[in-house]
């Protein structure tokens, strides 16, 4: 075999590919339509004004050990302290929902979205506010965007509110047992974790190595997952 044989081109997504389920789970800000940086992709467009700080999520996939991934283009990777890193992978649109057709910017400045890991479930984050006609484009610059720092800080301290609260304190008073007296890692509702993603790197974007790297959104608080 001619080890010079290039591979072959994936097909391109089409909208009559789309399950049902991911049409009908489609916020009202948002469409599906062609992508326009990456033209083998289906994108996701703002039909209606879509404000700074909107949350959307959880992106949904097959949780799967490292070994079980057989494409790495629509995962993120998520760290369980029971089982460690797992991959959650909407690779199969019919295993995953709207936000797997979110593609990634080709720069920090073409972003308008974040990924933040909340109770191990990852959720997106409007940057900035998306005009009608924009398409969602997410990218995990972290901690180095101030805006992002701010916007991760804010995250943390709805939650510190959370647990705080005489609700959430009966809620955990009312649920004690005595095996909970187990030695256990903390696993506090509303806990801002780690994630990374797993990307294929695009020869389009000659800066598409710096997504290989981890994305780190630990709240310092929360010491299992370091």
């Amino acid at each position: 075999m001619n080890q010079n044989t290039p591979e072959p081109l994936a097909a391109a997504e089409t909208l009559a590919e789309v399950p049902e389920h991911v049409l009908r789970g489609l916020p009202e800000e948002v469409r599906l339509f062609p992508s326009a940086v990456d033209k083998t992709r289906i994108g996701v467009w703002a039909t209606k004004p879509i404000l700074k700080g909107k949350k959307f999520g959880p992106f949904v996939g097959d949780k799967k050990k490292r070994s079980q991934v057989k494409n790495n283009v629509y995962m993120w990777e998520v760290y369980y302290p029971n089982l460690g890193w797992m991959c959650i992978d909407a690779t199969d649109p019919e295993k995953g929902n709207w936000l797997r057709y979110v593609n990634w910017a080709c720069s920090g400045e073409e972003q308008n979205l974040f990924p933040l890991e909340i109770n191990r479930a990852i959720y997106y984050k409007t940057l900035k506010p998306i005009a009608p006609g924009e398409e969602l484009l997410v990218w995990y610059n972290g901690e180095d965007n101030p805006e992002i720092a701010a916007a991760i800080e804010e995250e943390r301290a709805s939650a510190r509110s959370k647990r705080s609260s005489p609700k959430s304190r009966k809620a955990t008073a009312s649920a004690w047992r005595p095996d909970a007296l187990h030695p256990q890692r903390p696993t506090s509702p509303g806990s801002v974790g780690r994630s990374r993603p797993l990307l294929q790197p695009s020869s389009r974007d000659p800066s598409s190595k710096s997504r290989l790297f981890a994305c780190s959104l630990t709240a310092p608080e929360v010491t299992w997952n370091r």
